[in-house]
């Protein structure tokens, strides 16, 4: 295995972070597990401000939704956008420096936050880390714009779009998330506002960014339709981030954006088609048959659907109360990450030999990770499922007979429906623990022991 220090091109750039993603996904899964298993056996540790689960959580999301998301980003930036646009990247010692950047200030941002844990904002990030990480993202902003007009064509591949359109939005977020709060309707909009535009719009576009790529190359496929693919990108881009002020409904927030959210949920079910009849007909034009790392690929797209149709559900949920679920909006969160982690995943095993010259073997070990994979999310995004609905229920339900149940016995009546539920969570978080620990190893034994096999070479130029 051969990894350079200071890489010359796109090639050897990504080999980096094809390493630095199972680590990262290790992390995130052995925070998830700390936190889970302090809700479950709070009573066992000692009561301080590192045992504590608000901590524990806010570091949980950080490690997934930030540190595992930006290496993601840079992965698929450095692979697909010079490949996606056919040539070779402007300013690339630049380029390489913000990248490490990009993940640098994620990492940063989880580090501090022991220490500086009283001066975080809304958005759980230190003001510095937050300014950092906007000088970051507008460096990676500015090159991806520059690749983008240096290009001679008129048009880009679909890759290359849904890459830029996650870089713009997660940009987006950060300034977002250093809004000023005036009052509490402030922090509502603010959170509201930042969850979609950096989980679902960014996400999402990362997501459909890999999908495009790895229906079309890995099995030698044709691209059914560009329009379907632009009526995607159009779509999501100005429909998903406007749909999480639904789950405010009744509040404080004003009616008419509860009820715009509502209707362009609705709305998302115009892309969400268009996707599947693009990826359908596509994969029906290939030439080469599927492995199990294309098969984990075809799970994702039926969890990124699955997720897509729950979010536009969840628009009824001022008519039906079991859809007003307490814990909806993270069972959303979670299929939009879980979808990427699972497509990311299918993209490493694909890159491994082209970059690394090592062919995969897919033995009992791959499949146990591929079967892992698919058996944590599945039971994850059932279970909060179950959660919201039981806890959506018995609020509706208690609020109609005018009995709180945020304490006293109502309290007690919610917990038991939904208690055995928040532990079963633990034995999720340890299963996804194991499943990236045998992926981490997995990737490892690959590239350094691996049969050799040809390595890909770039054949693209800026002439």
């Amino acid at each position: 295995m051969k990894l350079k220090l200071i890489p010359k091109n796109e090639q050897e750039l990504s080999k980096l972070f094809v390493l630095i993603f199972p680590l990262t996904l290790l992390l995130s899964s052995l925070l998830s597990f700390l936190r889970d298993s302090y809700f479950t056996f709070a009573n066992l540790l000692p009561n301080n401000q590192i045992f504590n689960y608000g901590f524990l959580d806010r570091l949980s999301t950080k490690a997934s939704f930030g540190f595992v998301y930006a290496t993601i980003i840079c992965l698929t930036f450095a692979y697909l956008f010079s490949k996606s646009l056919g040539r070779v990247a402007v300013l690339f010692p630049l380029l390489f420096l913000t990248l490490l950047g990009f993940i640098g200030t994620e990492f940063l941002d989880i580090v501090l936050t022991f220490f500086y844990q009283d001066n975080l904002n809304i958005t759980g990030t230190i003001s510095v880390v937050l300014l950092l990480k906007i000088l970051v993202a507008f460096g990676l902003f500015g090159l991806a714009s520059l690749n983008l007009l240096a290009k001679k064509e008129t048009t880009i591949f679909a890759s290359a779009q849904f890459i830029y359109g996650a870089i713009v939005f997660y940009f987006l977020s950060l300034l977002i998330a250093r809004s000023e709060l005036i009052v509490f309707t402030d922090s509502l909009l603010i959170t509201s506002l930042y969850t979609s535009t950096h989980i679902y719009v960014g996400i999402s576009f990362i997501y459909l960014a890999i999908i495009h790529f790895l229906m079309t190359k890995p099995i030698d496929a044709t691209l059914f339709s560009k329009t379907l693919s632009s009526i995607t990108f159009w779509g999501f881009l100005f429909l998903l981030p406007w749909t999480s002020y639904k789950y405010y409904f009744g509040s404080i927030l004003p009616n008419w954006l509860e009820n715009v959210s509502i209707y362009l949920s609705l709305s998302l079910i115009i892309p969400l088609l268009a996707f599947t009849v693009n990826y359908i007909k596509t994969t029906q034009t290939r030439e080469t048959e599927m492995n199990k790392s294309a098969n984990l690929m075809n799970f994702s797209v039926i969890l990124f659907l699955i997720t897509n149709v729950l979010h536009i559900v969840s628009s009824f949920e001022n008519l039906l109360p079991l859809v007003g679920l307490t814990n909806f909006q993270n069972v959303i969160s979670y299929g939009y990450f879980g979808s990427l982690i699972l497509v990311a995943v299918s993209l490493t095993y694909y890159l491994i030999p082209k970059l690394f010259g090592r062919s995969v073997k897919y033995s009992l070990l791959e499949d146990l990770v591929f079967s892992g994979l698919k058996l944590t999310y599945l039971f994850l995004l059932v279970n909060n499922f179950l959660i919201g609905v039981n806890s959506g229920y018995s609020w509706n339900a208690a609020a109609n007979a005018g009995s709180p149940s945020i304490y006293g016995e109502g309290f007690n009546i919610v917990w038991s429906l939904v208690g055995i539920n928040y532990s079963a969570n633990t034995f999720i978080s340890l299963l996804f623990l194991g499943v990236t620990t045998l992926f981490f190893i997995s990737i490892i034994r690959t590239v350094s022991s691996g049969e050799i096999t040809t390595v890909e070479e770039m054949v693209f130029s800026n002439e």
